[in-house]
């Protein structure tokens, strides 16, 4: 049952997730005038209380938003291709800075939920992008490609056959 109280428009976007005196780069999946999910693997206690740095775009200026966590995802890595860890985030006091990135994200072509179904709108959608982390079998050595593919399966070849027989694949997510 849905329970948001306004629809979200799907745009990806990266940013900067602030907990403390620590900053990690992370991806927007969703966004609305009230809140945000943000794919993400930290540990957020529900409730607390952190902040979203946004680069300055075109005319946009930098922006801070203090957001709170309203829900979290876990998701293991083996599913992670297809639902994303993450954070549902509300946003407290959203400058207009933010409500003008919101509405140009729905007017430039996002796909509001509930507007078309994901696998219609990938298969609709021919070349995809993936994103795949390697590590090399027995050793701590680690590796990411971005490969473009039509199909999961035919990403994880190109990226194996690009790394070489040593590495397996650990995690791939379609960007």
């Amino acid at each position: 049952m849905e329970k948001r109280k306004q629809r979200r428009t799907r745009k990806r976007l990266t940013c900067e997730l602030v907990i403390g005196e620590s900053r990690q780069t992370v991806l927007v999946r969703d966004l609305s005038p009230e809140g945000l999910f943000v794919q993400t693997r930290a540990r957020i206690d529900p409730n607390a209380k952190v902040c979203l740095a946004f680069a300055a775009q075109a005319d946009l200026p930098e922006m801070v938003l203090d957001v709170r966590v309203r829900r979290k995802r876990h998701t293991p890595p083996r599913l992670q291709s297809s639902v994303p860890s993450g954070v549902g985030l509300e946003v407290i006091d959203p400058p207009a800075a933010y409500l003008t990135l919101v509405e140009r994200s729905a007017a430039s072509g996002g796909v509001q939920d509930g507007d078309a179904p994901k696998e219609e709108a990938a298969a609709g959608s021919g070349i995809r992008t993936f994103r795949v982390r390697l590590i090399q079998r027995g050793k701590p050595n680690a590796n990411v490609f971005t490969v473009r593919s039509e199909t999961l399966q035919g990403a994880r070849a190109r990226a194996l056959a690009r790394a070489g027989r040593d590495w397996k694949i650990a995690d791939i997510q379609e960007i």
